[in-house]
């Protein structure tokens, strides 16, 4: 069968913990019912805004066929100026983004919109390295660690002033007290730090950002962690959270969706490309060309890497590899056991 099947399983998400919660689980599936989707009927409805290849979403929650994704990818690489930083760094990113299309089929494939905890998880690990950068961005201390460097303070200013539009910690942390069923965010932090005790590849994303030491390094992990959002599109990611969190679990998509996407795209590479400039081998710029550059190929391996920390989906027990070949095609299964062994 063709690796480009889409499983959703029926399944209302239970309450409780521990004890209770098993016993819940233990009466709920008999049977288990599972309805088979085709990614292509998936991504019709995601063509009908647009026919433009460039349109398509590219999210860290897509589910467009593979060679689709790559041509929306090029496409939009090819938005930014001709030797300009956006070009650069998606063309540095670009072998990371190859292996976490798969990643990302298998990781939609295994409950991401069918298990709420995986969900939950996902939004954590993605909220606590978000918070790391955004903390720095907005600290006078860090702005003095810069000292007089011009480039980099123009660097800071500018990402500060993309946070205008776009600070995302709040939102994430409207969506995970409602997730984690708190109201306060002392509460709320406590559950983060419970749920990264086990997340190492996240707590070590979290690591490298917090000890980032100048504004071109926090490019990079601004361009991995905001711009899969701004540049690839969070409408579709929001429906697809929408249905199973409700309005009051989908605020982080809240200035990343809706009208105007295609003039918040452009806005995005418009900036990017005026960053830094490649200008000679030798000049200050190009320094910090290169460091946001290689610096967003770093964060996107860190993403990458954060997903194999996820726990295992709630319907996972009623099949085997076998099974999982069988009903999602061979390359997809094989990520998808990689993602769970």
């Amino acid at each position: 069968m063709s690796s480009s099947i889409l499983v959703g399983l029926s399944y209302q998400q239970p309450v409780g913990t521990g004890k209770e919660k098993e016993q819940h689980h233990s009466s709920m599936f008999h049977p288990v019912t599972v309805t088979v989707h085709t990614l292509e009927q998936e991504a019709s409805k995601e063509d009908e805004a647009s026919d433009d290849d460039s349109s398509i979403t590219i999210t860290p929650t897509s589910t467009e066929p593979a060679d689709k994704i790559d041509r929306a990818y090029d496409a939009t690489t090819l938005k930014g100026k001709p030797n300009g930083l956006f070009r650069a760094c998606m063309e540095a990113i670009r072998s990371s983004h190859h292996q976490a299309r798969q990643i990302r089929t298998a990781l939609i494939l295994l409950g991401l919109f069918t298990d709420k905890n995986i969900y939950k998880e996902w939004l954590t690990v993605f909220y606590a390295v978000n918070s790391e950068l955004e903390t720095k961005l907005k600290s006078t201390d860090f702005e003095k660690s810069l000292g007089k460097d011009k480039d980099e303070l123009m660097i800071l200013e500018t990402l500060q002033q993309l946070g205008e539009k776009y600070y995302f910690t709040e939102l994430y942390e409207r969506d995970l007290q409602l997730l984690y069923g708190v109201s306060s965010r002392d509460e709320l932090l406590k559950r983060v730090g419970s749920c990264l005790a086990d997340k190492p590849n996240g707590r070590k994303y979290q690591e490298v950002v917090k000890n980032m030491t100048t504004a071109s390094d926090l490019a990079g992990a601004l361009f991995c962690l905001w711009g899969v959002f701004i540049v690839g599109g969070g409408s579709m990611a929001r429906q697809r959270a929408l249905k199973m969190c409700g309005e009051g679990g989908v605020n982080v998509y809240q200035n990343v969706a809706g009208p105007g996407r295609e003039k918040r795209k452009q806005h995005f590479i418009e900036l990017w490309d005026g960053l830094a400039e490649a200008v000679d081998s030798t000049s200050t710029n190009m320094k910090q060309f290169t460091a946001v550059e290689q610096s967003s190929d770093l964060c996107m391996k860190l993403m990458n890497a954060t997903i194999k920390d996820l726990s295992d989906p709630w319907w996972l027990k009623w099949f085997s590899f076998p099974a999982l070949v069988f009903i999602i095609g061979g390359t997809v299964a094989v990520v998808a056991h990689f993602l769970l062994s």
